[in-house]
């Protein structure tokens, strides 16, 4: 996907830039419905270990009718898989539901992050942006494994994700 790198600022590293593919086999509309819920990425996407809702967009209970809106706002903590953790919060930019959400993060993460679904006969290909930089000293240390740390990560919530899909269809 195309997009403008982040920009360093003083202190920050070079952009980290990934681009993922996760293709599931369910329709745009039910994924849609599970990506949407961000407090609830915890309980199917390992090594995601909180998801806060703040500011626009927050509710307290279950309501199934949820959705995002630009302005949206959630908190997150990532443990990589060599045990540190990355703390950053995203708030939502754009969306075009099921289809797009693009969203800018804060924190541990600087940058923007993108993901865009399409639907096909088979189901629901995902493709997700994320150019960052970080000022955190560790991470600009371990860049070098960077990728395999993301892909990791990016790999446990593919596996989640259709784990989740599954587990709501009955299947």
């Amino acid at each position: 996907m195309s997009h403008d790198h982040v920009t360093p600022r003083t202190g920050e590293s070079a952009p980290f830039h990934f681009d993922d593919r996760w293709i599931v086999e369910a329709g745009i509309e039910s994924v849609w419905a599970v990506l949407e819920r961000v407090d609830q990425w915890p309980q199917w996407w390992p090594g995601l270990t909180a998801a806060e809702r703040v500011g626009p967009g927050h509710v307290d209970d279950d309501a199934a009718d949820i959705s995002v809106a630009a302005g949206s706002r959630a908190r997150l903590v990532v443990r990589a898989p060599i045990g540190w953790s990355l703390r950053f919060s995203i708030e939502v930019d754009e969306v075009d539901a099921p289809h797009l959400i693009r969203f800018r993060s804060n924190g541990d993460l600087r940058g923007e992050g993108r993901w865009s679904l399409t639907a096909s006969e088979a189901g629901t290909t995902i493709d997700a942006l994320w150019c960052v930089t970080t000022s955190r000293a560790v991470v600009r240390v371990m860049r070098p494994l960077s990728g395999l740390m993301h892909g990791a990560v990016m790999a446990a919530g593919e596996r989640g994700l259709r784990s989740r899909l599954a587990e709501l269809s009955g299947s």
